[in-house]
């Protein structure tokens, strides 16, 4: 039952989050996204795998060279295999950057704090947000659009502002009763103010009105402070997924 929602779960965030390229090999979900961010950028273990091992990590190097990437995979712990880790262990890809999906069901959801105001955003004027608040040029959020732009299920973009002025922003995307967290971020000099909590539940109540029922996020493995305020919202460790890439020394 565990793995059963683990695996809906890895098949939504999938969804939320395509490669504009893909292909499927042998069970292998081959990504493209020019670069851009790791899980657009890998090969990812979907289901089970008929060819020998070897061959297949041949295959996906001379693919990913071809395209003028790193080889990367991206492996969830209840689909990756000890004869696959071997094998990957053997051709010199070591782990990295490893990351937890956390879930909880939600029924309820904080209404907004006095002072700050929420508002649904077209992609363009989503990415101008972003591009504002984290102070970078809008040619450095060219494919992170494109992204956005072949996101098939249901998706939501919002801008927060706290008295007028632009803090944070987020994206939500919800694939049946499944609603998944991204995106989420606060401007540099507003942080430890609580705003990123006030993002989520405006993501939450915006899902709860399109019949969520239950939610996940995914966070950086070694990102503790974020784990804890996730902890205290109510989500629950699901399960782990981590990298692997080829060593430099090998």
């Amino acid at each position: 039952m565990v793995d059963a929602l683990n695996a809906r779960i890895e098949e939504a965030a999938l969804n939320a989050w395509p490669a504009p390229r893909q292909m499927v090999y042998d069970g292998w979900l081959l990504r493209f996204a020019g670069g851009y961010t790791k899980r657009a950028n890998s090969v990812n273990v979907h289901t089970s795998s008929s060819l020998p091992l070897d061959e297949k990590i041949r295959y996906c190097e001379k693919v990913y060279a071809e395209q003028g990437l790193p080889l990367i995979f991206r492996l969830p712990e209840f689909m990756t295999t000890k004869e696959l880790e071997a094998a990957l262990t053997r051709h010199g890809y070591m782990p990295f950057d490893p990351t937890l999906v956390m879930g909880c069901e939600i029924s309820t959801s904080e209404n907004l704090p006095e002072g700050c105001d929420v508002e649904e955003l077209t992609i363009n004027a989503w990415i101008n947000l972003r591009a504002a608040l984290t102070e970078t040029p809008l040619s450095q959020w060219e494919i992170h659009q494109s992204i956005l732009n072949v996101i098939i299920p249901q998706k939501v973009l919002m801008g927060l502002s706290f008295e007028g002025n632009p803090v944070a922003c987020g994206m939500a995307v919800l694939d049946e009763d499944l609603l998944g967290y991204f995106s989420i971020y606060t401007r540099e000099s507003m942080r430890r103010r609580g705003f990123g909590q006030v993002m989520m539940h405006a993501l939450t109540r915006w899902g709860m009105e399109h019949g969520a029922s239950y939610a996940y996020l995914q966070v950086e493995g070694d990102n503790l402070a974020a784990q804890s305020m996730y902890w205290k919202l109510g989500f629950k460790d699901s399960y782990r997924y981590l990298y692997r890439k080829r060593s430099t020394h090998t």
